[in-house]
């Protein structure tokens, strides 16, 4: 498991912000396909408009967030954490690929978003601590 992870060392360290974004598209993509190939969520139409609330966008801000922040940590040239980027980056795959099945209680999706939040929090902080401590 290390040698994978020492073979995409850079990319996680250094570019989180790009594969934010990659992660979660790519995954979000792959969960539209399955969605509409095996027709899950087939509603008549209604859900969206109806059921629609400011709740379901949640995914989508945090995506934002954790984009946003890796973008001022990659300007910062502030390394992440190794082991912590591959658990954060996995996460938001996951979260992307859930929030496609309307079927499943978004309270799922929610508690990945959660512990996301908390890994991510550990990374920042790990970063930052990590960076004061090269400094001096």
């Amino acid at each position: 498991m290390t040698k994978i992870l020492d073979r995409f060392k850079k990319p996680l360290t250094q570019g989180m912000s790009i594969l934010t974004l990659l992660a979660f598209f790519g995954f979000h993509l792959l969960g539209k396909i399955i969605v509409e190939t095996f027709e899950i969520n087939d509603t008549m139409g209604w859900k969206w408009s109806v059921l629609h609330t400011w709740i379901d966008n949640i995914p989508t801000y945090s995506i934002l967030i954790f984009f946003g922040i890796y973008v001022i940590l990659n300007i910062s040239k502030i390394k992440t954490n190794l082991k912590l980027s591959a658990i954060h980056l996995s996460l938001i795959a996951l979260i992307a690929f859930l929030y496609n099945f309307w079927e499943l209680d978004l309270r799922i999706t929610l508690f990945f978003i959660g512990i996301s939040f908390i890994v991510f929090g550990m990374n920042l902080y790990q970063s930052l601590m990590n960076r004061k401590t090269s400094k001096k």
